[in-house]
């Protein structure tokens, strides 16, 4: 009888209903999935200790028998097992110990030859082994590296090594269980990567470290090549979605001269890696598909102006705009900034030299706002504009992807700070008609990572800073050097400016791990009552209305307040050209790209600007003092992913980054080399039916990414 890969367990292996039972607990059902459980780690048993180089940093591999075994229960009710060893050839007795692990008294081999592992701990002058493994020993040594398989429940590590070793391996050798490889074979070899089968009968007992790292590159190459190819996938629906329902516009040609003379209507030059973004969106609207594009720009890099080219060719041939952002506040500075670049164009005749087609009431674009606070009349009369084309660029929160906001003929959907922004949200906006989509983010992504995470979107990035803006002087300060600090605020105010003080908590908390951490509630008390009482101070966090959140940022912009105290909530996007100072408080308990967001709250006008980092008392300073030397917000991404990880910094949930067992997300050869090898395979044409095996790959993706 021949089995799959997807066939359920218990119709190959013999398992007790209480361990299936268990394992379907655990989402362990099919062939497949017990043989993707993969040892936590190796041990390398080939070469024995010698009793005189015991160390407590590694693992030790040593022969010998157990002579005695008893429990022990500690004053505080811990429950001990230990067993004496005698090494083979020292004659050396050892203490073994085993904490709270049930029915290893019972099992535990007495005066047979075993082989143990395990790291050693010396107190009070005696030795004693940690927890150790134990192998009967026949008279040889283990070739390769031992795998040791996590504990499930009550499903010991034992049982996953007899059952995959003795009961599954076998079947895999003669034939019985047949493992396809779901990458195409000439991507194997072009990689120089191994089969499916061998990959996964390496993982479970690798030969050697090289043999191993081969194996662990095949399977996460595999992970990377499928997913890229559900992006793909993905992006190709998207871009021709507009096609099937007759919403799709023409391409557009490239218009160079145009660009420039836009340019030359601003006060300033745009720096190259504007230029970049923007060729690189135009030569998209060449194409007969639409757009799918993130545009990805570090703190204060003028994503607005490139979003103002990308709206450019699309409102000259005649079609509407729409620009989403999360808050009212951020969407009317992004109004207000759109509208600054449309009427400096218009002043200097841009308009006249180029008018939309298709309009004979105007020649220069209408722009409009729209966020929930808008009701009535002007509601109303917004609505009836956009859809006879009386209304060229609406600019809004999502009160915009509302069903009864319907355009005449969209053309363009931005949206700003994406991530705040779900997949039927998105979905929403294209339903309205849009061929072409951009997507913004101030939160810098090490470029690997944004191949993963956007996968199904192409990639610009703007990595400089327009020509004048201020160089932020940010210094990580103790609490001994706190009172220097607040009087340096005060002396600031005093010359008209203003400062955010950040705190990680809302309340306070006494929490383990949070006792020194300052939260808003209290700060905003200590600093408007005992520090600055002659001072106008404001409190913001996420717990507000959304209402109130704005009235309170707007007043600060307009300089009500002197100080403003917040949580997180002020991270991205507010625009206040006065305040000069950034107070972090607890400033470890953020990431870097964290604090480079709240750093670039300040630094937005003509004055010189500071950032100031709190630690807490405890908490040693060496992750921060990078804050201090680099300004670069991708720079700072990338050193915080490799201090942090991923999953820390980003959250896989809410990030939209999947959860993979054998990828380094961080390896950026191999995620482009898997982008390429499905890009090129994608080129090809070739049917994913002719690859049974990648479209089931393929499809299970589907649904964990759906899940996720």
């Amino acid at each position: 009888m021949h089995y799959t890969l997807l066939t359920p367990l218990n119709k190959v292996i013999k398992i007790a209903k209480k361990h299936y039972e268990e394992l379907q607990k655990q989402n362990i059902v099919t062939v497949q999935d017990l043989l993707l459980y993969f040892p936590r780690e190796y041990e390398d048993r080939s070469q024995f200790t010698d009793f005189s180089h015991i160390r407590a940093d590694q693992k030790n591999v040593l022969r010998g028998e157990f002579i005695s075994v008893y429990k022990e229960t500690t004053r505080n009710n811990f429950h001990l097992i230990k067993a004496q060893f005698r090494e083979e050839t020292s004659k050396k007795i050892l203490e073994c110990v085993w904490f709270n692990t049930k029915g290893i008294d019972k099992t535990l081999p007495l005066h047979q030859k075993v082989m143990i592992s395990a790291k050693a701990k010396l107190q009070y002058g005696k030795i004693s082994l940690q927890t150790p493994n134990v192998q009967i020993y026949e008279g040889e040594t283990s070739e390769g590296l031992y795998p040791l398989y996590s504990k499930l429940s009550f499903i010991t590590e034992k049982w996953f090594f007899r059952k995959i070793h003795e009961e599954l391996f076998p079947k895999i050798q003669n034939g019985t269980i047949n493992i396809p490889n779901i990458v195409p074979t000439h991507f194997l070899k072009k990689f120089h990567l191994l089969s499916r089968k061998e990959a996964i009968l390496t993982l479970h007992y690798p030969k050697n470290k090289n043999s191993l790292q081969k194996a662990q590159d095949t399977l996460a190459f595999e992970e990377l090549f499928v997913l890229q190819l559900v992006s793909l996938y993905k992006k190709q629906t998207l871009q021709h979605a507009g096609q099937k329902n007759n919403t799709g516009i023409h391409p557009i040609p490239l218009n160079p001269e145009m660009i420039k003379d836009f340019f030359a209507t601003l006060p300033f030059t745009p720096t190259n890696a504007q230029k970049i973004a923007v060729f690189e969106i135009l030569k998209d609207y060449e194409k007969n598909i639409s757009m799918q594009r993130l545009l990805e720009g570090d703190v204060g890099s003028g994503k607005t102006l490139v979003a103002v080219c990308a709206m450019l060719p699309i409102l000259l041939e005649g079609y509407q705009v729409a620009l989403i952002a999360p808050t009212e506040i951020l969407a009317k500075q992004l109004f207000v900034g759109i509208s600054t670049f449309l009427k400096q164009a218009e002043e200097q005749s841009f308009f006249t030299k180029y008018p939309i087609k298709k309009s004979n009431i105007f020649n220069n674009p209408s722009t409009a706002f729209l966020s929930g606070s808008i009701k009535g009349k002007k509601r109303e009369q917004i609505r009836k504009d956009l859809r006879t084309n009386q209304i060229q660029i609406l600019v809004g929160t999502h009160a915009i992807l509302e069903e009864n906001i319907v355009f005449h003929n969209l053309g363009l959907a931005i949206v700003d700070e994406q991530h705040r922004f779900g997949v039927l949200q998105r979905e929403k906006l294209l339903q309205k008609g849009s061929p072409h989509f951009l997507q913004m983010s101030a939160t810098p992504i090490p470029r690997s990572l944004a191949i993963i995470a956007f996968g199904d979107m192409d990639l610009s990035v703007l990595n400089e800073l327009p020509p004048g803006r201020q160089t932020i002087e940010t210094k990580v300060i103790t609490e001994s050097e706190r009172r220097t600090v607040e009087q340096f605020i005060d002396d600031q105010i005093e010359k008209g400016r203003q400062a955010f003080v950040i705190c990680p908590l809302v309340e306070t908390s006494a929490s383990e791990g949070f006792e020194d951490l300052r939260s808003v509630e209290e700060e905003y008390i200590r600093l408007s009552e005992h520090i600055f009482p002659h001072r106008k101070i404001a409190i913001l966090h996420g717990k507000m209305k959304p209402k109130e959140k704005d009235q309170i940022m707007n007043d600060f912009k307009n300089k009500k307040y002197d100080i403003l105290v917040s949580t997180s909530v002020v991270e991205v996007g507010v625009d206040v050209p006065n305040a000069t100072i950034m107070v972090i408080e607890g400033a470890e308990r953020f990431g870097l790209s964290q604090l480079h967001q709240f750093r670039g709250r300040v630094g937005r006008g003509s004055q010189k600007s500071y950032c100031f980092l709190l630690h807490t008392k405890n908490y040693k300073n060496e992750r921060l003092s990078a804050m201090e030397t680099t300004t670069n917000g991708f720079e700072l991404a990338e050193l915080d992913m490799k201090l942090r990880g991923i999953g820390e910094i980003f959250g896989i949930q809410q990030s939209g980054i999947p959860d993979l067992k054998m990828a380094n997300l961080m390896n950026g050869k191999k995620i482009l080399e898997a982008k390429e090898a499905a890009e090129e395979f994608i080129a090809s044409k070739e049917p994913l039916d002719s690859h049974l095996p990648l479209k089931d790959a393929v499809e299970n993706r589907k649904k964990n990414v759906r899940s996720q």
